[in-house]
């Protein structure tokens, strides 16, 4: 499989686990980061993370962004489609953009690290 094929997939990875706990909230409801719950976003960005690390063997750097990118993806895309039916919606979405992106740098460096760890096991 290409780089960049795997880097796709480690966003697309990195925009479900941020934007499936997300996507289904009515805005109205959501209150980053508390709702949907930080700890969900967590898990489910190191899983992310953690297969990124896992295909993206070079570095350590490439992989969390990838999925940081994923995260801020998602939360961009809710943000397009609700403003387009309303556009005063989201007057605050760079505070949004934000907190996604740094719970999917924090998700995504437990989940790389994790990885790195399990192959340096597995190579011993």
């Amino acid at each position: 499989m290409s780089k960049a094929i795997q880097v796709s997939v480690a966003m697309l990875a990195g925009c479900l686990a941020c934007g499936l706990p997300l996507w289904p909230i009515p805005y109205s409801e959501v209150s980053m980061p508390s709702s949907p719950s930080g700890m969900t976003w967590l898990v489910l960005g190191a899983l992310a993370g953690l297969l990124a690390g896992w295909m993206l063997r070079a570095r350590v750097r490439t992989p969390v962004l990838a999925v940081t990118a994923g995260f801020v993806l998602a939360v961009m895309l809710r943000v397009a489609i609700e403003t387009g039916r309303d556009p005063t919606s989201h007057n605050l979405w760079p505070f949004e953009v934000a907190i996604a992106g740094g719970i999917g740098t924090v998700a995504a460096l437990l989940g790389v690290l994790l990885a790195r760890g399990m192959q340096r096991l597995l190579r011993a």
